[in-house]
C-alpha cells in the first residue's frame, strides 16, 4: 500500500545498518514490528524497523557494596543490599567467544554490640571460627566439590562502589583449614577458619563495634582450580565464633557482613558464534548503539514539512519502542553444567550537550553532571530482550527528530547496553539507578539476520 507524501521523512531523518521493514502501511499496526499495539489515532499506521549501528564496548561494573553507604548500619537491610551477591570461583563457559571467567571475593565485617559471655570468657583454644555464607548463584559444573582458601587483607579495602577490577592487598598464606572445601549446590556452606587465627586475632575477636571495625580488615575467599563460579549473598554472609561447653551446650555469635567486593577476569576469549554479538557480566562486555539522524529530505526539490518546528501540528510518530534481543537457544548447556538466565539488563544513553535533562525524556540521572541517563525498561521482557517501552522512547525520538530538522543534535548520541541480572525496573523508580548485580552470565545478541533479528527501534506512524 503506498505511503503519504508527508511520512517519509523518517527514513531521511533516521538511518541505521539497514531497514528491516520497509515503511509499508497496514491497517493495523498490533501485527507489524515489535507489539507497536493499537489505539493509534487516524489513518492507516505503519511501522518501520530501524536498526543501529552496533559496536563492542567493555566498562568494568561496579561490583562492590558497603551496607553502610547502601542503607545504614547494619543489621538494618535494603532491597538493593538483599540482592547483592560477591561470586568466587572460575568458569569456563562452552559459549565460544567467553574465555576463561575467574572471580575472587572479598568480605569484611561489622562489629556486634556485645558478645555473650561464655565467648568472652572460653579459652581462646575453645573457640572455633568459621564463615557461613548462602548460595544464591551458579555458573558452571554443579557436580564434587570446590576446593576454597581464605586470606587476611592485609590493610582497610575501599570496597564501595569499587570496580571489578579492582583488587586489594591479602596475605601470602591462607587462613582456613587445610583441604577446606565446599559443595557448590548446597546452601548454606561453612569453611572454617584455622585455630591458630582464633589464637591470634582474640583480641579483635571480644572487642565491639568500631574497635572491632578498625582492627579487622576482612578477607580475600578464592577457590583455586574450580570449574564453576558461586555466588553468595552478602546480606547474610557471617563470621561465626562459637564454642561448646563441658555440658555440650553451644554458644554462639555472628558478625554481620559490613561490605563485599568481586574481582573479575578473563582469559583466552575469542569470537563469538558467527551472527551474533556477545554481552558478558563480570567483565563488562556489552553493546553500543547509535541511530544516525538524516538529512531533511526533499522530494522535487521540495522539503518535506512532516516535522514543524513551531506550528503546533501533531508529530506523525505515534509509537516507539527500542528492543535488543538474547537469543537463549544458540547458547550450548552440556550436561552438568549450569548457567541461569539473566533477571535483567541495563541500557544507559548519552545526553548530546544542551538536551533536555534526564527525567524530562523519562529516565533516570545517572551522573552529577547529568551526561548519562538510566533508561527504564519492561521487567517481563527478560531475559529475552531489554525492551524500552513506548512512553520512553517516542519522546525520546521525537524531540531528536525536532532537534535534527531544528539544526541540533538528537537528544542522546550512544545507547551502552550490558547484562545488570536484576529485574529491569519501571519508569521513575530510583532502583533503577543502582549497578547491578556481579555476574558472569553470557548473552548472544543476533546480527545479520539471524532470527530473533538484531537490535532495533521500532517505529509507527499515522501519515498526516
Amino acid at each position: 500500500m503506498p505511503m503519504s507524501m508527508r511520512s517519509s521523512w523518517l527514513p531521511g531523518l533516521l538511518v541505521g545498518g539497514a531497514l528491516l521493514v520497509s515503511l509499508t502501511a497496514c491497517s493495523d499496526s498490533s501485527d507489524v514490528g515489535l507489539g507497536v499495539g493499537s489505539g493509534l489515532q487516524g489513518g492507516n499506521p505503519s511501522t518501520l524497523d530501524v536498526t543501529p549501528d552496533v559496536r563492542d564496548t567493555t566498562v568494568a561494573p561496579i561490583t562492590g557494596i558497603t551496607r553502610d553507604s547502601a542503607q545504614g548500619r547494619p543489621p538494618a537491610q535494603s532491597q538493593n543490599q538483599s540482592a547483592w551477591r560477591f561470586l568466587v570461583g572460575s568458569v569456563d563457559d562452552p559459549t565460544p567467544g567467553t574465555g576463561v571467567v575467574t572471580t575472587d571475593g572479598y568480605v569484611d565485617f561489622a562489629g556486634r554490640d556485645d558478645l555473650p559471655e561464655d565467648l568472652q570468657n572460653a579459652s581462646p583454644d575453645a573457640l572455633t571460627a568459621e564463615l557461613r555464607l548462602t548460595t544464591d548463584y551458579l555458573h558452571g559444573h554443579s557436580s564434587g566439590t570446590m576446593d576454597v582458601e581464605v586470606y587476611d587483607l592485609t590493610s582497610e579495602a575501599d570496597m564501595d562502589s569499587a570496580r571489578a577490577t579492582a583488587s586489594f592487598d591479602a596475605a601470602s598464606s591462607p587462613v582456613s583449614v587445610n583441604g577446606a572445601q565446599i559443595n557448590p549446590s548446597d546452601s548454606p556452606v561453612t569453611i572454617r577458619l584455622k585455630a591458630s587465627w582464633v589464637i591470634d586475632n582474640i583480641g579483635t575477636l571480644r572487642s565491639t563495634g568500631s574497635d572491632f571495625e578498625d582492627a579487622f580488615f576482612g578477607f580475600k575467599i578464592v577457590a583455586p582450580n574450580s570449574e564453576a563460579v558461586v555466588g553468595f549473598s552478602s546480606s547474610t554472609a557471617a563470621l561465626r565464633l562459637r564454642t561448646v561447653s563441658s555440658s555440650n551446650d553451644t554458644t554462639t555469635a555472628d558478625y554481620p557482613s559490613l561490605k563485599t567486593f568481586t574481582h573479575i577476569e578473563r582469559t583466552g576469549a575469542g569470537d563469538p558464534p558467527d551472527g551474533y554479538r556477545l554481552m558478558q557480566g563480570g567483565i563488562g562486555k556489552g553493546l553500543a548503539m547509535e541511530w544516525a539522524y538524516g538529512e531533511k529530505e526533499f522530494v522535487n526539490e521540495t522539503e518535506i514539512d512532516s516535522l514543524p518546528a513551531d506550528s503546533g501540528r501533531t508529530l506523525p510518530l505515534n509509537r516507539a519502542e527500542i528492543f535488543v534481543p538474547n537469543d537463549t537457544s544458540a547458547l550450548e548447556t552440556p550436561s552438568g553444567f549450569e548457567r541461569p538466565q539473566p533477571q535483567g539488563y541495563r541500557i544507559i544513553a548519552t545526553r548530546s550537550s544542551g538536551t533536555p535533562s534526564c527525567p524530562v525524556v523519562g529516565s533516570v540521572t545517572l551522573s552529577d553532571a547529568n551526561e548519562a541517563c538510566v533508561l527504564p525498561l519492561v521487567p517481563s521482557a527478560a531475559p529475552a530482550s531489554a525492551l524500552v517501552p513506548d512512553d520512553v522512547a517516542r519522546p525520546t525520538f521525537r524531540q531528536s527528530f525536532q532537534r535534527v530538522r531544528d539544526d541540533q543534535s538528537p537528544v542522546f548520541t550512544t545507547f551502552r547496553v550490558h547484562i545488570a541480572d536484576r529485574e529491569n525496573t519501571a519508569v521513575n523508580e530510583a532502583a533503577t539507578v543502582r549497578p547491578g548485580l556481579p555476574t558472569t552470565l553470557p548473552v548472544l545478541v543476533p546480527v545479520d539476520g539471524t532470527e530473533p533479528g538484531p537490535p532495533r527501534a521500532t517505529l509507527t506512524v499515522t501519515p498526516l
